[in-house]
């Protein structure tokens, strides 16, 4: 099966961005109905099931075209969803979901640009595992205790510094790949780094 000139392959790490993907309803429903610790659960379980479906394709040479699109996919609904979330609970986080959705969308945009191009499918960078690690401890924290306003408010400043730089850093590899113009490669694991 073809989706966007990528061709999809099964395997675990795929797998797991499903899962990760099926997790964002249930996180939302659980949160939504103030079932506080069990959608903490769920966001430790979201957060794991990243981790590991990353070590896995490297550690396993399962890296694909495939999984490199469907990750940063899973992450994106699940940043756009919790940090709304919580953005209904917490005013203070309405700047860092405004945030979020802008990164987010235009993040996908360009990725759905570089595919119709054929261009080479790069996986997650330094700076974006910093900012997913970072969102998810903060988001977190947020979920799980009631916060003061001024550590609500440090952790909604880091969390957006992050996604801030995340978001620059991205941008300027989709400039450097849209100058270089060209077909993605033969060889689905060259330049990887993450499934």
């Amino acid at each position: 099966m073809q989706i966007l000139n990528v061709t999809w392959k099964w395997n675990v790490p795929n797998v797991l961005s499903l899962i990760r993907i099926l997790l964002v309803p249930v996180f939302l429903v659980l949160y939504l109905t103030h079932t506080d610790y069990w959608a903490f659960a769920v966001l430790v379980l979201s957060g794991m099931t990243d981790a590991v479906d990353g070590f896995i394709a490297r550690r396993f040479n399962q890296i694909t075209d495939c999984g490199k699109l469907l990750d940063p996919i899973s992450d994106k609904l699940t940043q756009v969803a919790v940090v709304v979330a919580l953005a209904t609970r917490f005013g203070e986080l309405l700047p860092l979901a405004i945030l979020c959705l802008v990164k987010e969308s235009c993040q996908a945009i360009g990725g759905a640009i570089m595919l119709k191009r054929q261009c080479e499918v790069r996986g997650s960078k330094w700076f974006g595992k910093v900012s997913t690690v970072v969102f998810y401890a903060s988001m977190s924290a947020l979920v799980l205790f009631d916060l003061p306003g001024l550590i609500r408010w440090l952790l909604v400043a880091m969390a957006g510094t992050c996604m801030l730089v995340a978001f620059v850093g991205y941008l300027r590899i989709f400039i450097e790949v849209s100058r270089e113009g060209k077909p993605a490669s033969t060889d689905a694991s060259a330049n990887a780094e993450k499934g």
